[in-house]
Order: C-alpha cells, then structure tokens, then sequence
C-alpha cells in the first residue's frame, strides 16, 4: 500500500470512529447527567505500526517506518464539564454542584459513580437510580419507606413525620470526588467505572434539591461536528478511491509497455 492511500484509508477510519462517537453525543442529549465524549488523534508511533509486527521477519519492515509514521492513533476522552442544571420540583432529585463529585451506586459489577441524580423509591423502599440500582448512603443503602421522602441541600435524605422541630433524616447520600477524572471511564448510560489510578475521595455532599444536572453535550454544536466530520469522512474516501484508480492505472500501463 502505498503511503497516499495508507493515509487517506487511517483518516478515513478516524472520521468515521469521530461520527461514532458524535452520533452517541446526540443520541444522548437528554439523557441525565450524561458526559459527552471527543476524540483525540496523534501520530502513531513505530511500535504501535503494522511494520513493527513484521519488522524481524521482513528486511523492509523497518523502511516502513518512515514512509508509514504519520498514521494516526485514535483514543477517546470524556468531557466532565458540567451541564446545565434544571430544576423539576421532585423531591427526590438531586443535583451535585461540583463538577468533580459523583453519587456512588452499587451494581452487579461493583461501586459506580454517576452524576444523574434521577432518583425514585424501590418496592423496599431504597433510594434507587432510574434503572434500579441502589444509591450508597454513608451507611449502606439508604432505607426511606415512608411517606414525604425529600434530599436536603447537605445530601441528608429525610422521611417521614418531623422528630420534635426537627425533620425525621434516615440517611445521607455517599458522596465522593475525583481531583484527577482522566481516571474514569464511560459505562453504561450517565455512568462511570474506575479505569486506573483515580481514587475516590469522600466529601460532604452539596447538593441543589429538586433539580437534574442535564446532558453536557451542544444539540447544535453536536449537529455542526457531525456534518463537518461527514463532509471529512467523505472527502476521505474519495481521495482513497482516487488513488486506487491512479495505482490501477499504472499498472495496467506498465505491464502494456513491458510487451
């Protein structure tokens, strides 16, 4: 392959693993506490090539290297800034105001960190998240069957008739910060797991009451990202198809002048 088409073709597959990730932004604009995600590109390096794995057993691998190291790598990074927060009037949702603390939930696949704040009550009466998985409390889980169940501005969760003049609290929401996030990665929906190095530090809750941290993801500036990144991915494959003809070309008229 020659280096024209080999950079065409790696540009080609970035556009489109670009249009993946874009469509999924979309896809999620209205989806509670969602981080939308971008792609980082950079030169490959030798090791990372196709002529590294051949290196030792064909003389040319390493001449590769220079025809071939501006191909691409392609890694994917999460924006954690924060997104609008609106206010619902539930008592039972829960917006962090800083952009680094996460709610802890517990899943099958261990702890997980989350900034969707859409809670509701479980048959058992468990604060759980809008896909019924238990939200931690400083204890546990938080139990809170009974009647006028509210979060608090400090993460409190009460329920409940009044003790005296003061309000009835059964638990309080888990919590925890990410000073470094680079840490984290995207699992399903608004979540986030640990990937390596970050660790999880315990904070006292802030919390906007009755309200929902919203998707971080521009509807118009997702739809102009995608529309630029066709427009590449197009441009691309086109350049790609191009330059194969041109190779076709000249073989066919380099075999004709050889007779």
């Amino acid at each position: 392959m020659d280096i024209g088409t080999y950079v065409a073709t790696s540009s080609g597959m970035l556009q489109m693993r670009k249009l993946e990730v874009q469509n999924n932004n979309l896809a999620n604009i209205n989806t509670v506490g969602f981080k939308g995600q971008f792609i980082v590109a950079e030169s490959q390096s030798f090791d990372k090539t196709l002529a590294s794995t051949i290196e030792e057993k064909d003389p040319y691998g390493r001449d590769d290297q220079s025809r071939l190291k501006n191909v691409v790598g392609i890694k994917t990074q999460i924006d954690f800034s924060q997104g609008p927060i609106q206010h619902t009037g539930n008592p039972l949702d829960a917006a962090l105001r800083s952009p680094n603390d996460f709610f802890v939930i517990n899943t099958p696949q261990g702890e997980m960190y989350t900034r969707a704040g859409n809670f509701s009550l479980s048959p058992a009466g468990e604060i759980v998240t809008a896909d019924g998985y238990r939200v931690m409390g400083e204890g546990g889980a938080i139990a809170a069957a009974a009647p006028g169940v509210s979060i608090l501005p400090d993460g409190s969760v009460r329920a409940g008739a009044n003790v005296g003049a003061q309000p009835n609290i059964v638990g309080r929401l888990r919590v925890v910060r990410f000073e470094d996030t680079s840490g984290l990665e995207a699992s399903e929906g608004a979540r986030f797991k640990i990937k390596s190095g970050a660790r999880p530090v315990p904070v006292d809750p802030r919390i906007e009451p009755q309200s929902l941290e919203m998707s971080n993801v521009s509807a118009i500036g997702g739809m102009v990202g995608l529309i630029s990144t066709n427009r590449a991915f197009q441009a691309y494959t086109k350049a790609a198809e191009t330059l194969d003809s041109m190779n076709q070309s000249a073989v066919t008229q380099l075999g004709r002048r050889q007779r």
